[in-house]
């Protein structure tokens, strides 16, 4: 298993690369939403300038010990894994991060498993995962002396809003992906970076989406009177770039943001 600090390098033939979110799934609750998350799942498939960023809490994973009530779990942890195998081995290939969430971090905690990374394993993309944060440098689209278009992306599985906003501004990274709060939003950031060489200064972009989950209205959320989420959403990051002319050599990347109704 990698360490975190260890860079995912993905390579892509496209001047577009749209990079999916996906998180928050649990599977095995009563409120998963089975259909919301076949039809994002069935987007992705079809796009060929595709890539998938997974954040976490793929499967519900009730135990006796967790706040989750095991007794009110619709299949035991052994199916909700091998249901998770099944519903994401179509776009497997596609992704290019893999974290758990607390939900996993049960499991581990408990009997030393992980098994998200088992799934990476099944899947053939092993490489794509990371036990606390994936960084992922994507390159993509035409090489221009050389060097291709580099846009860094970090993923984790998310804690309170401004905890994480405040983790997430330690990393020189171009976007975020992130969970665990069950409310998808997206926000923009920026930093000043400084061009020690050429002594210049520029304000840089920072692009923050955390992932909604998909589970239907009812369960724990409602009882402990967390806020209802909105219809479902299949948020992602459009990456592409532009030169300033026909014979400039300057590029410049531009990331928007982006969600499909479901």
């Amino acid at each position: 298993m990698n360490s975190d600090l260890d860079v995912i390098v993905k390579h892509y033939p496209y001047k577009t690369l749209r990079v999916y979110a996906l998180g928050d799934i649990h599977i095995g609750s009563q409120e998963f939403d089975e259909r919301a998350v076949k039809r994002k799942l069935s987007i992705i498939q079809d796009d060929d300038e595709a890539a998938l960023v997974l954040c976490g809490d793929v499967a519900d994973f009730g135990l006796k010990n967790s706040r989750s009530n095991v007794y009110q779990q619709v299949m035991p942890v052994k199916d909700q894994i091998e249901y998770a195998y099944e519903l994401l081995k179509p776009v497997a290939h596609k992704m290019s991060a893999v974290v758990p969430g607390n939900h996993e971090e049960r499991v581990t905690k408990e009997v030393g498993l992980c098994p998200l990374y088992d799934l990476c394993v099944r899947w053939g993309v092993p490489e794509v995962y990371r036990e606390n944060m994936a960084i992922t440098k994507y390159s993509f689209g035409n090489k221009h002396n050389g060097r291709p278009i580099v846009i860094i992306g970090l993923t984790t599985h998310g804690s309170t809003r401004n905890k994480h906003q405040r983790f997430i501004s330690c990393f020189d990274a171009d976007i975020a992906i992130s969970g665990h709060i069950h409310h998808g939003y997206y926000q923009q950031h920026a930093r000043v970076a400084v061009d020690r060489i050429n002594t210049t200064a520029r304000i840089v972009p920072f692009h923050e989406l955390v992932v909604d989950a998909n589970l239907s209205v009812g369960g724990y959320g409602v009882k402990h009177e967390y806020e209802i989420p909105p219809t479902p959403t299949l948020q992602y990051f459009e990456l592409s770039f532009y030169r300033e002319s026909n014979r400039s050599r300057t590029e410049h990347k531009i990331i928007n943001y982006h969600t499909i109704q479901i």
